[in-house]
């Protein structure tokens, strides 16, 4: 959870509040900080103060929608007392609820319980949807095991490099804007895009290495006694052979485009395989931010790489 308005006494009392109900919260004394909080951080929940200074609650808002256009983060703003336009401007924006100042914390806390509750709800509804267009697809796809084996392998992938001290990287590779083309071309013409980078990612990869099915347009991947720097070469490569080079579908040559995210053990915060496939996610996702077919490695810290040429792996 994000929590930011310049005003330091009162972001701290917001933050006060929400961990002391157990809740993971980071303070930001700013717009931008808060835009960028998101960036780094899956987030289930963002309050911003409307009258910040330079990006103000209003565009912090426009911009957590547009980066966050791939699932539900609600957003709560606070406002001045009697601010009208300014509520109506923010629910305009994308803005989830208000509340006005000066707070209550009794209000706060309930419409910030509330707003959760509806963000588990969603999340549930979309959880169910992947899982039937994932059955649905998964049934077709031909080359590649599903997402059960995937986080089998992972387990004792994970449980063999701790044992041997050994380096493991888990990729997750995203085809960009896949429900806009199931969606523009139908279910058929959508898997038979999958079926073709699963057979890429099969011809690609390193007899060593494990690949996936792990959600509907994404893949998973293993890669044991790998180095941050080699698990990046293969990435590479997996952009030269999946975004550069065009698929021919239906008779159609399509050029795709995709966003792959890299956790690394060991690694700071990285003490468990649930938590190097959590440093994977947020990988792929500053990756998909930071614009097509880049690769995000997680580690002390993330970086964006993306090859120069096509082939440069």
């Amino acid at each position: 959870m994000v929590v930011a308005d310049d005003d330091r006494a009162t972001c701290d009392h917001i933050v006060g509040l929400l961990r002391a109900r157990g809740l993971e919260v980071v303070p930001a004394y700013g717009g931008q900080k808060a835009v960028d909080a998101v960036r780094a951080h899956p987030v289930d929940l963002v309050i911003l103060d409307v009258g910040m200074p330079g990006l103000g609650g209003i565009d912090a808002c426009r911009v957590v929608k547009t980066i966050t256009d791939d699932r539900f983060v609600p957003v709560i703003l606070l406002t001045a007392h009697g601010d009208l336009s300014g509520r109506v401007q923010g629910l305009r924006t994308g803005a989830d609820d208000h509340i006005a100042k000066p707070l209550e914390d009794a209000e706060l806390m309930a419409r910030v319980e509330n707003m959760l509750r509806v963000k588990r709800a969603h999340d549930d509804v979309q959880v169910a949807r992947s899982k039937l267009r994932h059955t649905f697809l998964h049934e077709q796809l031909k080359t590649l095991p599903d997402h059960r084996y995937f986080h089998e392998s992972l387990e004792r992938a994970f449980e063999a490099a701790r044992q041997h001290l050994e380096p493991l990287a888990c990729c997750i590779i995203a085809v960009d804007d896949f429900r806009k083309l199931a969606k523009e071309r139908g279910p058929d013409f959508a898997t038979e895009v999958l079926d073709g980078v699963s057979e890429r990612l099969r011809c690609t990869i390193r007899k060593t290495d494990v690949a996936a099915q792990f959600r509907t347009a994404e893949f998973g991947l293993l890669m044991s006694n790998t180095s941050p720097a080699r698990a990046l070469t293969l990435a590479d490569r997996i952009v030269t052979e999946v975004a550069y080079k065009p698929f021919d579908v239906a008779g159609e040559s399509l050029n795709l485009q995709i966003s792959i995210g890299v956790g690394v053990y060991p690694s700071a915060n990285v003490r468990s395989h649930s938590e190097l496939l959590d440093a994977a996610s947020i990988a792929v996702t500053r990756a998909r931010v930071a614009g097509p077919n880049r690769v995000c490695v997680v580690q002390q810290q993330g970086y964006i790489f993306r090859p120069t040429l096509p082939g440069a792996a």
